[in-house]
């Protein structure tokens, strides 16, 4: 009796719509960056997940070439773009930029976590003098905090007062009476100041225009919607349908209110009579509408000037980035660091620019 054939042409079969899935899976990611998720959030959930994706398709790539698979070619042409994202995540770094370092204008962004967000289980108190001694110690010109939490304003005003000259913050009262919100501290002087708020929302931009030298900067210190949904309570919720399905109407409502955010972010930006620079926390990956259209028209700190892995957020590290500091395309990068610190579960985003080479902005928004 002869072996049946119909076991391998199974398997052939399934392995070939494996990989036809994935390769589908692989184009909405890219995708993703270009729909506005009010319109279709379907490509958003393949966005956010873009490296596990490429990893899965990588990894399907291997087993078709190592069984002389025809059908190869359909992960490997779907891997090719991933060469155009790949600096957005890791990077080899420019040493010609690192030399220059300390030459150019220091801006840091960092999520502070309410003081309270700890890798180490630091008190509130040691987190803030932690963080504190930290700023002394990068000594960066500007900062820009999100999740700045304090019990009243004479802590927002007495905070590295001594280095910091300049302050504009903009504070909701929360329900154990505390002040929580967005604050740019500065030594160059502001020259004007104001905040966009977002409805049914806590999260806000704050923007201060800085007199540096004979030029005025305005800079954008965004905090933008997040999902309030830990890696833990995802893998849970496997076991259950239902709450699957209401984590994925979470995180579609909570992505559409993002990219309403970026929108309004957008139009105020037109306003401005000076170039832009725009820093925070956007909770949202590269490979995510809502990086893609702040990003538009500007160059990325990290991906001009940094190097290694690019991500911010320590619970998921080296994979998830979602914190930023863009600058416009007359600019030019000095200098980008991430220092891994464990005073709250963002990681500091430090980036030194060279804007006195900019003899012509063109338009002044970006």
């Amino acid at each position: 009796m002869k072996p049946s054939r119909r076991t391998p042409r199974f398997f052939s079969i399934t392995f070939r719509m494996l990989l036809v899935l994935t390769s589908c899976a692989m184009l909405l990611s890219y995708i993703s960056i270009y729909i506005n998720p009010s319109h279709f959030a379907l490509p958003m959930f393949f966005g956010l997940f873009f490296i596990p994706i490429a990893f899965i398709n990588l990894f399907l790539l291997a087993v078709a070439l190592a069984r002389g698979s025809r059908s190869a070619w359909i992960p490997l042409i779907t891997l090719l773009p991933v060469l155009l994202f790949a600096e957005s995540f890791f990077k080899i770094g420019n040493g010609e930029m690192q030399e220059e370092a300390g030459k150019g204008l220091k801006i840091e962004s960092y999520n502070i976590g309410m003081f309270a967000s700890s890798q180490n289980g630091q008190t509130r108190e040691e987190c803030c003098r932690q963080i504190a001694g930290h700023l002394r110690e990068e000594n960066p010109a500007i900062v820009c905090f999100q999740e700045f939490y304090v019990a009243d304003y004479r802590e927002c005003d007495s905070f590295l007062a001594a280095e910091y000259p300049y302050r504009f913050y903009r504070l909701f009262r929360t329900r154990d009476n505390h002040l929580f919100g967005n604050m740019i501290l500065s030594r160059c002087p502001i020259v004007e100041e104001g905040s966009i708020t977002f409805p049914s929302s806590t999260n806000l931009s704050i923007f201060a225009d800085l007199k540096i030298g004979e030029d005025t900067i305005r800079i954008y210190n965004n905090h933008l919607e997040s999902y309030n949904i830990s890696f833990t309570s995802i893998i849970k919720k496997w076991a259950g349908s239902q709450q699957l399905i209401e984590m994925h109407e979470k995180m579609k409502g909570t992505t559409i209110k993002r990219s309403d955010q970026v929108n309004t972010i957008l139009e105020h930006i037109e306003s401005s009579r000076h170039p832009v620079i725009i820093c925070g926390d956007f909770n949202d990956t590269p490979i995510s509408y809502t990086y893609h259209k702040l990003a538009q028209g500007r160059k990325d700190s990290f991906r001009e000037a940094g190097k290694g892995f690019a991500a911010t957020f320590a619970p998921a590290w080296p994979l998830l980035r979602i914190d930023y500091i863009l600058f416009p395309k007359q600019f030019r990068g000095i200098s980008h660091t991430t220092p891994r610190t464990g005073f709250s579960d963002h990681y500091p985003v430090i980036a030194e620019i060279d804007y006195r080479n900019a003899t012509e902005y063109g338009e002044t928004n970006q």
